[in-house]
């Protein structure tokens, strides 16, 4: 007979919508209380909260409007604004949102936000300056561009690190202090990064569970729970919701209750790309009947996997260093041998079956070499993998039979290697 596979879901995620509602409630009223409004693509928006400004986050803002089912009236409103879909998502979503303020379609009330009062383009993809370029020519949006470049080759970090080092000091911190009209405050960004160490390193210790064999979270579980450790950062209860849901998987562990039912999973997944936001139900209904169930991710191991090198004292040194830092190694991730790199660690850490490529049709930089990666790890550990197109909120990207078929053939692929 068929082993019937069911989720046991966490109790303490459900703590978290309440903080991300906080959080775009705070931001959409901002302007009512007379408090400034920021916008911000990359890792930026940490100078705005420095400044007491409301900032909103790019992919942050595109999870929760396809969390909240906002996403496809949106980007509808930037398709009859004349964006082509093929187009970023998350720049659509954006150009949809500021179209339906400037216009007054109604859609969504928790969709809209306050247009700010500057937008800080940390350049990690070509998209980013683009959706900055429709901000400014569009709406007259103030943009404060920075380029964070990629790195191909670890020996090019410490001279890149330097040179994005210069802009915070030379360009992002004088367009605040211009911006709000005082001086920028060190000591708060050094309590934000205060909070952000304490909170993923108690993340990092929930990572360990990942481990445990069966599990006893899934990647979606951690996916929920990615906000504390990056937009909702500073804000204390990051440390209490960690506390918490470090405290049900040390329960987990005790009973050994696994993450899958009855008595864990069957294939130990990884995940590489963009989480779909908008479809994490559709996508987990499709693992779980089969025992599936995916553990770790490029993406998601974006936030600050080294805590230990935060730095408070050296705020703005610091920030550069976690993304260019030679121990970090962050950005050296997007690029085909860093992710080689990290997807292979990952492979041995967490004792992975197979590899899930997820190739959204609306982002480039994610999806770099794909093919080649799975290549070169199938050969070097035996793990293979597949590529599920699709994308992280826009529905007209997802193929139900396209995920089933290559989810199907990977699953036979691991069967076979374990005859």
């Amino acid at each position: 007979m068929d082993v019937q596979y069911k989720v046991n879901r966490l109790k303490t995620t459900n703590e978290i919508r309440p903080l991300v509602d906080k959080h775009w409630a705070d931001l959409r009223t901002a302007k009512e209380r007379g408090e400034m409004v920021a916008w911000a693509s990359g890792p930026t928006f940490i100078f705005a909260y420095a400044m007491g400004m409301k900032c909103h986050f790019m992919a942050g803002y595109a999870a929760y409007c396809g969390g909240i089912g906002a996403g496809e009236e949106v980007l509808k409103v930037a398709e009859m604004a004349g964006d082509l879909p093929e187009t970023c998502s998350y720049h659509r979503l954006h150009m949809g949102m500021g179209e339906a303020v400037a216009r007054g379609i109604p859609i969504n009330p928790q969709a809209i936000l306050p247009m700010p009062d500057l937008m800080i383009a940390g350049r990690l993809c070509p998209e980013m300056s683009h959706y900055a370029e429709g901000l400014h020519r569009r709406f007259g949006v103030r943009v404060l561009p920075i380029d964070l470049p990629a790195v191909f080759n670890v020996e090019d970090m410490p001279r890149i690190k330097e040179f994005v080092y210069r802009q915070f000091k030379e360009v992002v911190i004088p367009t605040f202090e211009d911006v709000c009209g005082r001086p920028f405050d060190y000591d708060r960004m050094s309590e934000i990064l205060r909070i952000l160490k304490k909170v993923a390193t108690l993340r990092n210790q929930c990572w360990e569970f990942f481990k445990d064999k069966p599990s006893r979270w899934t990647l979606w579980d951690y996916g929920v729970s990615i906000a504390p450790v990056f937009y909702l950062m500073g804000n204390p209860a990051g440390i209490a919701y960690y506390e918490r849901l470090l405290n049900e998987l040390q329960e987990r562990r005790e009973k050994n209750i696994p993450a899958v039912a009855p008595d864990g999973e069957k294939y130990r997944l990884y995940w590489d790309g963009w989480l779909p936001w908008a479809f994490l139900g559709k996508f987990m209904r499709k693992f779980i009947p089969h025992g599936a169930v995916c553990l770790c991710g490029r993406y998601p191991w974006e936030f600050f996997p080294h805590p230990e090198l935060i730095d408070p004292e050296h705020p703005v040194e610091t920030w550069a260093d976690l993304y260019y830092g030679m121990e970090s190694h962050l950005i050296y991730t997007f690029s085909p041998k860093g992710t080689i790199d990290l997807i292979g660690k990952l492979i041995e850490d967490y004792s992975l079956d197979g590899l899930i490529m997820f190739s959204s049709k609306t982002c480039r930089i994610m999806n770099l070499a794909q093919p080649d990666v799975i290549d070169v790890l199938d050969k070097k550990y035996g793990v293979p993998g597949v590529i599920v197109e699709g994308d992280m909120i826009d529905s007209a990207m997802i193929s139900d039979n396209q995920i089933e078929t290559r989810l199907q053939a990977l699953y036979e692929m691991i069967d076979s290697r374990r005859r």
